[in-house]
């Protein structure tokens, strides 16, 4: 199971800037728009608390329990449907270590700042990076205020405008108190989320020790570096990238490479090139080794056309400003994403006929 997220802080001018629609209800004193700015104008996570909710991810049922600490100390235990647990997690401020029971195995990676940003996020944060992605492809309304867990909440209710957009419509009821989020229900192209709390206690007294983890003796332990390391190389050095030749753009006149970076992507590198025409900024072309395990017929997501990429299955992805176009040739995939809004997707498509072997 896996869970990206893609944005983070939201300024004050961008949270009034949202665009919000809807009608307050009579006997609620705030609007949409002063419930949305309440519910983001706080990153930080509610707590200390313990909280356990129900969860749905396509189809897949689980139920989890978290103690949230101070310092952004959390332990999270997640179950199956029948109450067999699944995993366990425990951020102890210095490391965040991954148990898994039923392989004894474990994985451990110290806290680093950009960790910290995927692994302490509340509800609420997600929440909050939920309603900035939507903010251009959604109207967002105030339904009405329920109860969840016998406290009150705002009903709110993102529909979409009809756009190719990622997400199709989505509900979230936030508490009025605290302004978290105690239940959603999410419409992806990957399928359909339900979350709601069926226990929460504010007022939770959580000992230290729920924050040690004690292994078995004979678990499998993998340590991780957590920090995503980044190199900055020359041109001279491309053939040294990858252990067997891959495409490229080659320099021409004023078409040149200003940016080259190569990526430590867990189990692969990953090179970037940032290319400029005439002193500006023309597109990134990304490359990467085809997984072993990448295989069968890909999902279509809204915005993605299929393709013909240089005689090879490829796909075009728009969806409002962000273009991409992306294909696997001999070994390796790639990707190009067009930083000057006047490169066509058309103009592309002919320019990788021209890509050389990196030599």
């Amino acid at each position: 199971m896996e869970m990206k997220t893609i944005l983070k802080t939201i300024s004050l001018v961008g949270i009034i800037t949202i665009g919000l629609v809807g009608c307050t209800t009579e006997d609620s004193q705030y609007s949409p728009e002063q419930v949305i700015q309440n519910t983001l104008k706080d990153s930080k996570p509610v707590g200390p608390y313990y909280g356990e909710y129900d969860m749905t991810i396509s189809n897949e049922k689980m139920h989890v329990k978290e103690w949230i600490g101070e310092d952004s100390k959390r332990r999270i235990e997640i179950s199956d449907e029948k109450g067999k647990q699944q995993s366990l997690s425990v951020n102890d401020g210095e490391n965040m270590t991954s148990y898994d029971q039923a392989q004894n195995t474990a994985i451990v990676m110290p806290i680093t700042d950009e960790l910290k940003d995927v692994s302490q996020s509340s509800p609420k944060e997600q929440a909050e990076l939920l309603l900035k992605a939507v903010k251009d492809t959604h109207d967002i309304s105030l339904k009405g205020e329920e109860k969840i867990l016998d406290r009150k909440t705002y009903h709110l209710v993102a529909k979409g405008k009809g756009e190719k957009t990622l997400f199709g419509d989505i509900e979230m009821w936030v508490d009025k108190e605290n302004w978290m989020v105690l239940k959603t229900n999410i419409s992806t192209v990957g399928g359909d989320t339900q979350m709601e709390y069926t226990k929460i206690d504010f007022d939770a007294k959580i000992s230290s020790s729920k924050f040690t983890l004690e292994l078995p003796k004979d678990v499998k332990i993998k340590k991780v570096d957590s920090t995503l390391k980044t190199e900055q190389i020359t041109s001279e050095e491309l053939p040294t990238v990858f252990k067997k030749a891959y495409l490229y753009f080659p320099e021409k006149g004023k078409f040149k490479m200003v940016k080259i970076e190569v990526m430590d992507v867990v189990d692969h590198k990953e090179l970037a090139i940032e290319y400029e025409k005439n002193g500006v900024v023309y597109f990134t072309l990304s490359v990467f080794p085809t997984p072993k395990d990448m295989g069968g017929k890909a999902e279509t997501i809204p915005g993605e056309k299929q393709v013909k990429v240089r005689g090879q299955k490829g796909s075009v992805l728009e969806m409002n400003n962000f273009r991409s176009i992306s294909w696997s040739e001999k070994g390796f995939n790639y990707s190009i994403m067009p930083t000057d809004p006047n490169l066509k997707v058309e103009e592309i498509l002919k320019m990788v006929k021209g890509m050389k072997l990196v030599k």
